[in-house]
């Protein structure tokens, strides 16, 4: 390839990480690959290469596996989105982890040492009242929507298994009143590992990084741009995680609003950093404020009360939405101090983003 900067060549990156992965610096060497993928994602040898060592890079904590999304710079936004997707600009980020999946109730209960489900509520906070009944509403949509079995929501008091109710003097279960949820097998036990948790406010997402996080590793919500580069899976200029092809169910957990149910989160194929349901399935929280005017190099920062932006789509949503670039936001209440918030849908959750601190000095 005469006269081709080996910058912009993939044959050239390639043999170069080749050498980096040889010489053990795994972290440049998965950047290098990556950038060698961008450049031709059908060359199958830097595909298999690349995929091999962010296998090796992959982390597991806290029974969640982290996937490594390398260091480099990449192209945010959309010219032929919604204006808040514009304009596109070049980013340059450090190398960091993703959560394989969004979080899981199960998960989250476990993690913050919370009654699993379907109780879901802290241990210490069951007599406080106010903080209690807004956390209720929650879980009212969490048992609806987060079972792995349930093929359709109903009303919440019919998903409130082992509950008892009264009629007249006698106590009786949930089903004889309210009916039972459908199930793909009315025999398995209710459980609530492989869908998301929905209805979370993302004072809910931080109150769990807080509490993981440790001096060396912090877990956060990922900022607007570290979402839509792991989104992209190494993909240059595309709509959406899996290319430019248009959404289909075998791709993409969409368009689905009279269904009532959410895929569980691997029931469809990765990404190129190897996460799943990165569009579609549920709106993941992000770190950063909203601002309408999308990515203007002068604009001036949103305002720190306001809303918090959300990507990816999900279940609810048309075609249109799922894409790696578009934005939405909303306002949200922490049920902690009693305080309603527009994260109360079916449709919205989070995934944890992770990151070495290195000592200083």
């Amino acid at each position: 390839m005469t006269g081709m900067d080996d910058h912009d060549d993939p044959r050239g990156l390639f043999r170069r990480a080749r050498a980096l992965e040889a010489e053990g610096d795994h972290r440049r060497a998965a950047s290098v690959y990556d950038r060698a993928y961008g450049l031709d994602p059908t060359d199958a040898e830097v595909a298999e290469a690349r995929r091999t060592l962010l296998d090796r890079l992959a982390v597991v904590e806290h029974g969640l596996r982290f996937r490594y999304v390398p260091a480099g710079t990449f192209l945010m936004g959309s010219d032929v989105g919604d204006p808040d997707e514009s304009p596109v600009h070049p980013v340059r980020l450090g190398g960091h982890w993703m959560a394989e999946t969004a979080v899981s109730w199960s998960t989250y209960c476990d993690l913050m040492g919370w009654e699993p489900p379907p109780i879901g509520f802290p241990k210490e906070e069951q007599g406080a009242k106010m903080a209690g009944f807004h956390l209720h509403e929650e879980n009212k949509i969490r048992l609806q929507y987060c079972e792995d079995a349930t093929t359709r929501a109903v009303d919440w008091h019919a998903h409130a298994v082992g509950q008892k109710w009264r009629r007249g003097g006698e106590e009786v279960d949930a089903s004889e009143l309210f009916g039972t949820p459908p199930r793909e097998d009315p025999r398995r036990p209710y459980r609530y590992d492989t869908k998301p948790m929905v209805a979370v406010s993302w004072q809910s997402a931080e109150a769990l990084c807080e509490r993981l996080s440790t001096d060396e590793v912090r877990y956060r919500l990922p900022s607007e741009a570290e979402w839509e580069r792991a989104a992209r899976g190494g993909l240059v200029g595309r709509r959406h995680p899996w290319g430019d092809a248009p959404p289909t169910p075998e791709r993409c957990d969409f368009d689905r609003f009279d269904a009532f149910s959410i895929l569980p989160m691997r029931a469809l194929p990765p990404n190129g950093y190897g996460l799943y349901a990165m569009t579609g399935s549920v709106w993941e929280w992000t770190s950063d404020r909203y601002d309408a005017q999308g990515y203007p190099a002068d604009a001036p920062p949103p305002p720190a009360d306001g809303d918090r932006v959300l990507r990816g789509g999900s279940w609810a949503d048309c075609a249109e939405v799922v894409t790696v670039s578009f934005r939405m936001s909303r306002a949200s209440g922490d049920w902690r101090t009693g305080r309603w918030g527009d994260h109360l849908a079916p449709n919205i959750g989070f995934r944890l983003c992770r990151e070495e601190i290195t000592p200083a000095g």
